[in-house]
């Protein structure tokens, strides 16, 4: 009989009022790569508690040998409230963030095609990154599209991680 062990860290960033949340990491092995993963809006999950969100990542992550994640979002609001004092705190955390990860992945959902301040938003964060020479990964499904949520029905399950592709912007006329 064999008996398996792990202790899986959390640790949750929020603003001091408790309204905004920055940060989720979870760590399950510190000597695997380490991935951070962009979506849109603040779960419920905390330092206890998982949604089903962050259930999918982590499972899906272990899937893909790693050892920790750092959850972001784009709107880090948990009463959908969101004030530019909020996003630039976000900002600040995501370029701190990204240089403790070997990847990011961008997994806001191809929702945000409609919602301009998201778009903005990722746009911001997305060359940050490019900047700093960052591994920019997004989730394929199995039929080849690209841009998925974690609980989109066909990649929930399994992930195939492949390089993002940054989608063309729409000039308004």
């Amino acid at each position: 009989m064999k008996v398996l062990k792990n202790i899986l860290k959390t640790e949750v960033t929020y603003d001091d009022e408790m309204k905004n949340k920055y940060v989720v990491r979870k760590e399950w092995d510190k000597n695997k790569r380490k991935a951070l993963i962009l979506m849109k809006n603040a779960g419920q999950a905390d330092e206890i508690k998982q949604d089903q969100t962050t259930m999918y990542v982590v499972n899906n992550l272990v899937k893909l040998d790693y050892g920790s994640v750092i959850i972001m979002n784009l709107f880090p609001s948990i009463e959908c409230k969101d004030i530019s004092e909020s996003a630039t705190e976000n900002l600040k955390c995501v370029q701190e963030e990204m240089t403790k990860v070997d990847d990011v992945i961008i997994a806001v959902g191809t929702g945000i095609e409609t919602n301009k301040e998201a778009q903005k938003r990722l746009h911001m964060i997305v060359a940050i990154l490019l900047d700093k020479k960052a591994t920019i990964l997004q989730i394929e499904c199995p039929k080849g599209r690209r841009g998925f949520h974690p609980l989109y029905p066909a990649v929930k399950n399994e992930w195939k991680l492949v390089p993002y592709e940054i989608p063309l912007v729409k000039q308004d006329d």
